[in-house]
């Protein structure tokens, strides 16, 4: 009986180490997914989430340049561009006259695990120096 009222208690036990997982140690200012400080954002944004969403795929090439992964899955288009903070990652789909056109606009972080940008942020800081 002590083994399933064990097994029983997993769920809670798991669930306990993953609350505690999330919590923070230190009240220092907010890192980004490389762990370095994180700066104000620019005065001035490079991109705005309404430059990107409801562009067609040559427009987004033309502002962004080409992407880092293109994935084509039935109808649809999956676009990651590397930005200086994060992975800009952009799904399109044909709008009523066959046009791919970005329908969803997400950050995601550059290293796995790390935490997830903000996308408003993400776009503000633009490019890497180095493309």
């Amino acid at each position: 009986m002590s083994r399933i009222a064990g097994l029983l208690s997993l769920p809670h036990i798991a669930a306990a180490l993953i609350v505690g997982g999330c919590a923070t140690v230190d009240g220092g200012a907010p890192r980004g997914a490389s762990g370095e400080a994180k700066a104000d954002p620019p005065s001035k944004p490079a991109f705005r989430a309404e430059d990107i969403a409801g562009k067609a795929a040559g427009d987004l090439d033309a502002l962004l340049g080409a992407p880092d992964l293109q994935r084509v899955e039935g109808a649809g288009e999956f676009r990651r561009y590397m930005l200086a903070d994060c992975a800009l990652l952009v799904i399109l789909y044909p709008d009523d006259k066959g046009i791919k056109r970005a329908t969803e606009i997400d950050a995601g972080a550059l290293k796995s695990g790390a935490e997830k940008p903000d996308l408003d942020l993400c776009l503000a800081r633009g490019k890497r120096k180095d493309s």
